[in-house]
């Protein structure tokens, strides 16, 4: 049925010169990335990419049909494209970066990121291959909506009825909570609002239902950007102070301790002596001088005893 129609599109555009419709050109997309999408080999490449380069993979951006309004050649939103932004340091690979990496976009340049969510029957067979995207590495970096699932009565009847998982027509900005029919404006009713008289109100939304929209930012793959501390980010759990007993790590911070003082040992060993010199008490011929002479006029001669702070 695509092929006709896209057979008629083009012999329509020809005879009649009219350009193409938005649903004929959004058929020729869908047409087209099913194409790619065939010509894909069925095996993956066991050689990996040099580090720094960007892997482009036009089948995983979203069509121009969608709403995107990103490049063509890169959709950033897609894990096999993340590419570090900056030179990563010694010991630190793409995962690493990945796990670490904070939010510089605007949170409105974010949410054009969407990726619908789709449904589909469980793999057959055990052990079941975990979903890629989201995935670094193996490790998962950011939560992406699992299509794999199966569907139960109770799910099925949310996805058909509740305004909040009717995905075609889902928006970032304007949404719904489970099973009402109320669309709510975000972020502006999940925050405290203030009244013409100047009087504050808790957000129209409760914590109950912001969550459960949180959840629909989930399933449609983007990141919840109205959290207090998005833009400011986390440590991460490996790069705490280790908790435990001193003797399983104070070897090992000696040791950096010592590899680092080392990098200025010979600064360090001219002080020490210059300390020494100071420390040491006069002698007889300096203080016969500095009796008969005073301090004025033997200043330049006789050295100034310093004595270390206690």
């Amino acid at each position: 049925m695509l092929c006709r129609l896209a057979r008629g599109s083009r012999r329509f555009a020809s005879v009649t010169s009219k350009p193409l419709t938005g649903a004929e050109r959004g058929a020729l997309e869908r047409h087209e990335a099913s194409e790619q999408l065939r010509n894909l080999p069925q095996q993956l490449q066991l050689r990996s990419p040099p580090d720094g380069a960007v892997i482009c993979r036009n089948h995983n951006r979203p069509a121009a049909s969608a709403g995107s309004i990103f490049p063509a050649q890169l959709y950033p939103g897609h894990p096999h494209n993340f590419t570090p932004l900056r030179p990563v340091q010694a010991g630190f690979a793409a995962l690493d970066r990945a796990v670490r990496d904070v939010a510089w976009e605007s949170r409105f340049d974010l949410l054009q990121r969407q990726i619908t969510p789709r449904y589909g029957a469980e793999c057959p067979g055990t052990p079941r291959r975990e979903i890629q995207d989201g995935l670094v590495a193996g490790i998962r970096v950011r939560p992406v909506q699992n299509p794999f699932v199966r569907l139960k009565p109770a799910q099925r009847y949310r996805l058909n009825t509740w305004q909040s998982r009717n995905w075609a027509q889902w928006s970032p900005h304007r949404c719904n909570v489970r099973g009402s029919r109320r669309r709510y404006r975000i972020p502006e009713d999940i925050a405290p609002y203030r009244d013409e008289l100047g009087e504050w109100h808790p957000p129209r939304v409760s914590g109950r239902y912001k969550a459960d929209i949180e959840k629909q930012y989930y399933m449609n793959s983007l990141p919840w950007v109205w959290s207090n501390d998005y833009f400011q980010g986390k440590q991460h759990f490996m790069d705490r102070e280790p908790r435990g007993l001193k003797r399983w790590f104070k070897r090992e911070y000696r040791k950096a301790q010592i590899a680092e003082a080392l990098k200025r040992a010979d600064t360090m060993i001219e002080e020490y002596r210059k300390e020494r010199r100071e420390v040491k008490r006069l002698s007889w011929v300096e203080s016969i001088v500095l009796e008969f002479a005073g301090d004025q006029l033997a200043a330049p001669y006789v050295r100034q005893r310093r004595l270390p702070k206690m």
